[in-house]
């Protein structure tokens, strides 16, 4: 094993990693690279057509030996190179039209650059002329030809003089050349756009180009690096239309896959003694490698090319029977090109009704590295995509492939396919964590898989007003499974190995976007869901420095994308404090608790209400109770809950004892509050009890009532704190404090009634044994802090989803977060009414939410139409009738229960 991997390159080795296809290749032979623990592995790439007689040919190696055993020196310039002069003449007699000098390189990119030196002091004009899409290689001359931005932005290209026009499109090529002739010198355009995707040149368009390249005194150079010596089928691409260039360029299979060697050849049209002068390298002209290219043109053309023609047959085999996966599996490949053995399998991207993994991870351009993983890993076959066109497998074997081999690659991209069709995406995957193993049962998951987005229905003309964005991420393994169904196969473990491997190279991108959804008011907004990489666990265990960025820059791109509000959801909002790290970046932000809470309180009255519960009677409990969303229900649950249980975290003890005691002094000011405005319910309704009975006992009790009914207003420095006030005057009466606290979870929740649990925890915190029965349990966690468990084996309570809420129309946001169209969660829509409001303010930040925000935000729902959906319980809305059957559980229990006593 190597001690450094990465010290080549530890930005490609990150992406190699990530995939696995860092393998580490010890021996190559035929057709076949062997790594270190004798695994064999079909190749499928010959170093991009570098390669063409597969590894170690023994033709070559008897070439080197003879060369060795001549004694011939390999570098003698300046005087007459014996071997490079030989290749030289024979590429002159190969090559089209009167093209017979030879530049020799050491590269392809080298060889475009003396291409555009030669066509520069040929026509003294300054200009060159490439296609977009192209790629010419990464030198400066050649990376400013290239046609592609992603190569070029971070190293100021392209240079000064050099254009692109669209490839195949002779009209644009014409009318560049009208409108800017003399300027330009050159036109350098591939047979095969090869790094592009494989995209052939339109028939007649080579000759046609040439032709006004003529017209307009313009040099045409043909960049057949990757297509020429045997590539297509034919010795090179451009006899298929009998174009005779003014320059060839070639490289890459002119090496025979054992050394560097590139040539530019040139006519006498072009060929100046600017040129020939001032043009040189120091291992141009080089004996030993030219000892090579000679005998890679006479295994080219031995047997009358027999070579030459199998690559054609096999070529024309390999794309037949490409296309007959294309078309066994309709929607999955969406084009094949190429000729002979250089062939592009375009896969079709996903739409925003299908996995927002598949979705997340091609818009990352991972898709077809993903594939070449699989095909590496699990059927020991080597592919490789492009880096600037990544829906796109490049097949490109050896040209000494055999039938039976393309045959093997063929049934893996079948079975690929077949996996890709019916959306079972888990075989996509297993192999990152470590199975191999060959896809047994493929499972159809389309109809589970293929949510479409359901948006408003606009009028003629008329465009949303404003823009949201909302960040997702998986807080829970179902959040998981809701969006790629077929990863249901996975178990826990895996799931979270799962995401710890999304989370390697952390970018946010574009899941979904919602092209219009529409208030109640007739107000319309679009948006977006923004996908950041990172489940629960790791948002909550990597450094702030790795997660927050990753946020911060999801907020960036929804502000340049034009909206005008910025939704937190989940953890997002935790690790940025209630989202104070992504404030001040030029948009409204909001961490969508606000609406949360509102709702949450009222499924848990109405559950409650369903279930037949006294709520003066009954006791409250509030897990998470020092949170911003915890916080606040308690406080609210005291407006028709006499008895309140706070229950905090045993890890942090003294932390959590003392701002557990800070929430229960806001629930006594916020009922001594109501008290005063005549709202007797709930710990209202107790105090104002409490006070009655005070009142007409001891001194000591009239003391007491004073300081009760002044909390809140009393100036006296030395008071006590509104729950010691409190317990002071339940003491006095000689009963249970109504609000109380405790680190021990199973002791708080078994004596509540009814239970909001809106914790930060990753794990669960509520199980079976935890619950009494007839218990309303609201959870508003995300990921859920009570277990599947409790709703697998206890009948007897009422589990619900807090935090629904139903649209004023029913949209569906593809795979909807899970939720079934027209619901969604309560934080997404605050984000939603605020774009709707345009108030461009932040709202719902830090930890001490307002009750006025709260209470805003429900005027804003009423107003708008966004109301509580229906309950939800498990997953899916639970009727009244099932709701019935839990009571009449949770009675029987409690008479057996009684009987036992």
């Amino acid at each position: 094993m190597l001690a450094r991997p990465d010290i080549l390159n530890p930005t490609l080795y990150r992406l190699l990693d990530m995939f696995r296809l860092n393998k580490v290749y010890v021996r190559g032979e035929g057709n076949y690279l062997y790594d270190e623990e004798g695994r064999q592995y079909l190749d499928f790439i010959a170093q991009y057509g570098a390669v063409p007689f597969g590894y170690n040919p023994p033709f070559l190696w008897e070439a080197i030996s003879a060369f060795r055993e001549a004694g011939i020196p390999s570098l003698v310039q300046p005087s007459v190179p014996l071997k490079a002069s030989e290749l030289a003449q024979k590429l002159a007699e190969l090559a089209p039209g009167e093209l017979q000098f030879a530049t020799f390189t050491q590269s392809g990119a080298e060889a475009v650059e003396a291409a555009i030196k030669l066509a520069r002091s040929a026509t003294g004009r300054f200009k060159i002329l490439s296609c977009e899409n192209s790629f010419h290689g990464k030198t400066m001359g050649a990376l400013s030809a290239t046609g592609r931005e992603v190569y070029q932005s971070p190293f100021f290209a392209p240079v000064p003089g050099f254009e692109k026009v669209p490839f195949g499109d002779i009209d644009a090529l014409e009318e560049v050349l009208e409108r800017e002739a003399g300027e330009i010198a050159a036109f350098i355009v591939e047979p095969i756009q090869g790094e592009g995707g494989i995209v052939v040149a339109p028939d007649g368009y080579l000759k046609a180009a040439k032709e006004l390249c003529h017209r307009f005194g313009v040099v045409f150079v043909l960049d057949e690096i990757q297509t020429g010596l045997g590539r297509t089928g034919r010795l090179l691409a451009c006899e298929k239309e009998g174009v005779e260039p003014d320059i060839l360029l070639l490289s890459k299979a002119l090496g025979g896959g054992l050394v560097p060697l590139g040539v530019c050849l040139s006519s006498p049209r072009v060929w100046n003694e600017g040129f020939g002068r001032l043009h040189s390298s120091t291992f141009a002209n080089n004996n030993f490698t030219c000892q090579v290219g000679i005998a890679v043109l006479e295994k080219l053309l031995e047997d009358e090319g027999r070579l030459l023609k199998e690559v054609e047959a096999k070529g024309e085999y390999l794309i037949s029977k490409v296309e007959e996966i294309q078309s066994r599996w309709p929607g999955v490949i969406k084009e094949v090109r190429g000729e002979g053995l250089m062939v592009g399998l375009e896969f079709s991207d996903f739409g925003p009704e299908d996995s927002f993994d598949m979705i997340f991870l091609s818009k990352q351009g991972g898709f077809c590295p993903l594939i070449s993983g699989l095909l590496l890993n699990v059927y020991g076959i080597r592919c490789a995509p492009f880096l600037n066109n990544p829906m796109t497998m490049r097949l490109e074997p050896p040209l000494t492939v055999t039938v039976e081999e393309i045959d093997r690659c063929v049934e893996a991209l079948d079975q690929i396919c077949e996996i890709v069709y019916k959306k079972d995406y888990v075989w996509l995957f297993k192999y990152l964590l470590g199975d191999n193993s060959l896809p047994a049962q493929i499972r159809d998951y389309r109809k589970a898989t293929l949510r479409p987005v359901v948006a408003s229905q606009l009028k003629p003309g008329e465009k949303p007003l404003h823009r949201f964005a909302f960040l997702i991420h998986y807080p829970g393994r179902e959040d998981v499974v809701h969006a790629t169904p077929s990863l249901e196969q996975f178990t826990e473990t895996q799931l979270e190995e799962f995401l710890d491997w999304q989370a390697t190279e952390p970018e946010s991108q574009v899941l979904c976007h919602m092209p219009s959804l529409r208030s109640r008011t007739g107000e319309v907004v679009e948006g977006w869901l923004i996908g950041v990489p990172f489940g629960a666990k790791q948002m909550m265990t990597l450094p702030r420095s790795v997660v927050v960025p990753v946020i911060q820059e999801a907020v960036d791109m929804a502000r340049d994308m034009g909206a005008d509000v910025v939704g937190l959801g989940a953890f997002t909002s935790v690790v940025t404090r209630g989202g104070r790290d992504v404030q001040g970046r030029g948009v409204a932000v909001t961490s969508g608790n606000s609406f949360t809470v509102a709702m949450a309180v009222e499924a848990t009255f109405l559950g409650a209400e369903k279930m037949g519960m006294d709520l003066e009677r009954a006791t409250a409990a509030v897990v998470g109770a020092t949170g911003s969303i915890g916080r606040v229900c308690a406080i609210l649950l005291g407006e028709r809950f006499a008895r309140i249980n706070l229950i905090g975290n045993p890890s942090r003890k003294n932390s959590s004892l003392r701002r557990l005691s800070s929430v229960a002094d806001e629930i006594v000011l916020h009922a001594v509050s109501r008290r005063r405005q005549g709202d007797l319910r709930g710990l209202a309704g107790w105090i104002n009890g409490a006070l009655s009975k005070l009142k007409t006992g001891s001194e000591e009790g009239v003391d007491i009532a004073r300081e009760l009914e002044h909390i809140g207003s009393s100036s006296n420095p030395d008071a006590l704190r509104p729950l010691g006030v409190l317990e002071a005057a339940a003491k006095h009466l000689g009963v249970p404090c109504p609000v109380t606290i405790t680190l021990d979870i199973d002791k708080g929740l078994r004596m509540a009634d009814v239970i909001i649990t809106a914790s930060n925890s990753p794990g669960y915190l509520i199980g079976p044994e935890h619950l009494k029965p007839g218990t309303v349990v609201c959870d508003v966690a995300r990921p859920p802090d009570v277990s599947p468990a409790v709703s697998e084996k206890r009948k007897d309570v009422l589990v619900l989803e807090g935090g629904l809420v139903q649209l004023p129309d029913n949209v569906a946001f593809g795979s909807n977060l899970g939720c079934r169209a027209g619901i969604t969660l309560a934080c997404l829509s605050e984000t939603i009414l605020l774009a709707l409001e345009n108030d461009g303010k932040d709202y719902s930040i830090g930890t001490r939410i307002p009750l006025e925000t709260v209470e805003h935000l429900r005027c804003l729902g009423a107003k708008h139409g966004f109301r509580l959906a229906a309950l939800h319980s498990r997953g899916r809305e639970i009727t009244d009738e099932e709701i019935r059957e839990i009571r009449a559980q949770a009675n029987l229990c409690g008479q057996q229960a009684a009987g036992v006593r």
